[in-house]
């Protein structure tokens, strides 16, 4: 995204506002993600609950992720962040089922399109 894209930073900005964005592809290196937009402090906090589950080896990071929930939002965004992803096309090493949670640079994001 070397040519700041108002349009997406709205997207994401009133998913930080009203808690739930659109479902959204993105194409970011020449690989098509989808997902739906999630605010950040909502994404960190769930990564962290996923993490934090007793018993699971990587516990010890949720810390990370609640620490990231609490931090303030920056205006503009730097990433984008996903939940629900999954791959669509593309050459790339990534599973095509990504996992419930993705964070993308928004200085990656090629291309978009709301679904």
């Amino acid at each position: 995204m070397g040519i700041r894209d108002e349009l997406l930073i709205d997207l994401i900005n009133r998913t930080e506002m009203e808690g739930a964005g659109p479902r959204i592809a993105v194409v970011t290196q020449g690989v098509v993600l989808t997902g739906r937009i999630a605010a950040q402090p909502h994404w960190a906090a769930q990564v962290a609950g996923r993490l934090g589950d007793a018993g699971l080896p990587d516990e010890r990071f949720a810390e990370d992720f609640a620490r990231e929930a609490e931090e303030p939002q920056a205006y503009p965004p730097d990433f984008l962040h996903l939940q629900g992803c999954q791959l669509i096309s593309g050459a790339s090493s990534l599973p095509s089922a990504l996992g419930e949670f993705f964070r993308v640079p928004l200085s990656a994001v090629s291309a978009w399109s709301v679904r």
